[in-house]
């Protein structure tokens, strides 16, 4: 995820990485543990966040969160806000707490990305980028591919499968991995309140994974 036109805002996620890029073209050129935050200025609340996020998505979806790292990296395009791959959920090191939560609202305003339903910038890019994770094995347990995944959630709302994008933000309608991504987001930050297409998706998600 990187920065919009406002310059802090919002833009694409570096997610779906394939050897170390991820799909907007995000490298990773450096990163450590996000447990090496904490003793740093700023840095507990930002690690909190994300560990509490990966927490209760566990408690959500069960043990395929479980296996997950989560660190902190400089990305090659500095706009860059999140990115997985290989199992590693990866957050800036340089946008973070209430500037990241600015940058999110502003996106959210916009309808780039969910609502943050009261949550941190944080917990909505890491949700986001967990959920790319869950998408992925969900898929893999299954057998099947992830726009198979939306389809079924469209086939049980009645919509198209094409259409449930549109439902959950803008960026979802990216491709089906991002439409997973941000349904995920979306759940994880507003519950009850997201829209009924991310919950449909992440309803299909879980009956897979549980």
């Amino acid at each position: 995820m990187g920065r919009g036109s406002s310059g802090i805002g919002a833009g694409p996620y570096g997610a779906g990485m394939e050897n170390g890029a991820g799909e907007a073209g995000t490298t990773i050129k450096s990163s450590n543990p996000l447990t090496d935050e904490i003793g740093k200025k700023g840095g507990g609340i930002y690690a909190n966040d994300i560990m509490n996020t990966r927490d209760a998505m566990e408690r959500e979806y069960g043990s395929a969160v479980k296996d997950l790292s989560l660190h902190v990296a400089t990305f090659g395009d500095n706009s860059a806000l999140g990115a997985y791959g290989d199992n590693t959920v990866y957050m800036s090191k340089h946008v973070r707490n209430a500037n990241l939560t600015q940058a999110m609202q502003a996106a959210a305003n916009s309808g780039f990305h969910p609502g943050l339903g009261g949550k941190s910038g944080a917990e909505a890019v890491s949700a986001h980028e967990i959920s790319h994770h869950l998408g992925q094995v969900a898929a893999k347990k299954a057998g099947i591919s992830e726009q198979e995944i939306v389809a079924r959630a469209a086939s049980k709302m009645g919509i198209k499968t094409e259409n449930m994008a549109g439902h959950i933000s803008k960026y979802a309608r990216t491709n089906f991995s991002e439409t997973i991504a941000e349904a995920g987001a979306d759940v994880h930050c507003n519950g009850a309140k997201a829209a009924k297409a991310s919950i449909a998706i992440m309803s299909e998600v879980k009956s897979i994974l549980k």
